[in-house]
């Protein structure tokens, strides 16, 4: 690479394509371009979401069910909802609890599968594209309990409780779904789920409060607000480290990037730089190392997702990774109870 950066610095409020300026409202000639050319997509999409739910809500078409309770966690936009810290959340709660989960997830990125098999060496992870087949895994392996990451559209697979996510920093009732907007599915698919929790990073909990309310008008379920806050500082592998990062670069590769800088200078890293690359991104060896030479001897700071994949490509490096907590501020009791209710 001629230039010792993996890509043009950004402006954190400047999106990465055009698609992305898209779906965060950058309506200007080109945008309204973009919008005419791909609503005849977003509308065939449309009828076909609501055909396939149509055909699982009459039966039509059949589901699986496990012989164990299952519970996925997922969401009805592309990614930024907090999924991940929401499985670890719940995984833990069953561990303490007594049981063994086994933690499907659809095979469709390497880093959140890494993740779970380094929170929990000893428990079933199995990431596959075939939920049934990989819950067949999970049990051959001791699971008890099935946790199905992301999937609230895998209807096929059986489930007794549908936790839901929703962003605060995102909802909105006038959804354009893919490939026009961020929306799997319209806001009145929520009323499929068990459990809506509206999830916030740099909302406030006034805005997310707003959203709490909406949601539960919209979807009639029963409702919970988490913050996702930054948690403490990690090496690569899951172990503390004392102090704070200081003046640093950050590297990310998830779904809404700006939100994880501002949570990493929050929790006291001195950002000089910041870049951010398309989420589940595939770092190879030459961007590692680029970084490694922006960085010259300065810390790295990371998400827990980029380092899985990074940390192997950057041993030399000092990498520091953010831990993300999840803190209920409204409805824990509603989604322990729920829980409690799909075990018994």
């Amino acid at each position: 690479m001629a230039d010792p950066t993996p890509r043009e610095p950004r402006d954190r409020l400047q999106p990465t394509d055009a698609v992305q300026r898209l779906w965060e409202g950058d309506l200007g000639l080109g945008g309204r371009i973009l919008d005419a050319l791909l609503t005849p997509a977003e509308l065939g999409y449309r009828a076909a979401m609501r055909a396939r739910n149509a055909a699982y809500g009459s039966g039509v078409m059949s589901r699986d069910d496990p012989p164990v309770p299952a519970i996925s966690v997922g969401n009805i936009t592309v990614g930024g909802t907090g999924k991940t810290p929401m499985v670890r959340w719940l995984v833990r709660r069953l561990v303490k609890r007594g049981y063994t989960p086994g933690i499907l997830h659809g095979g469709y990125a390497e880093d959140e599968p890494a993740l779970h098999r380094l929170w929990f060496p000893d428990l079933p992870v199995v990431a596959e594209k075939d939920r049934l087949r990989a819950a067949g895994r999970a049990l051959e392996m001791g699971a008890d309990v099935l946790v199905l990451d992301d999937a609230f559209q895998h209807r096929r697979i059986g489930r007794d409780l549908d936790i839901v996510l929703v962003a605060a920093e995102t909802w909105t009732r006038d959804a354009r779904l893919l490939p026009r907007g961020p929306f799997r599915e319209p806001p009145t698919a929520l009323r499929r789920a068990g459990v809506v929790v509206v999830t916030r990073r740099s909302a406030t909990d006034a805005e997310a409060a707003e959203v709490e309310a909406e949601v539960g008008r919209v979807s009639g379920r029963p409702t919970a607000r988490a913050l996702l806050g930054p948690g403490p500082w990690l090496r690569p592998d899951g172990t503390r480290r004392p102090g704070v990062p200081g003046p640093s670069i950050a590297v990310a590769g998830v779904a809404r990037p700006d939100d994880f800088f501002d949570q990493a200078e929050q929790a006291g890293a001195d950002l000089y730089d910041a870049i951010a690359f398309p989420d589940h991104h595939a770092f190879t060896a030459e961007e590692a190392h680029a970084l490694i030479r922006l960085a010259e001897e300065d810390p790295i700071v990371m998400t827990a997702k980029d380092a899985v994949k990074l940390a192997p490509l950057m041993r030399e490096a000092d990498l520091w990774v953010l831990e993300q907590q999840v803190v209920f501020e409204s409805g824990r009791a509603v989604i322990l109870s729920a829980v409690k209710e799909t075990l018994s």
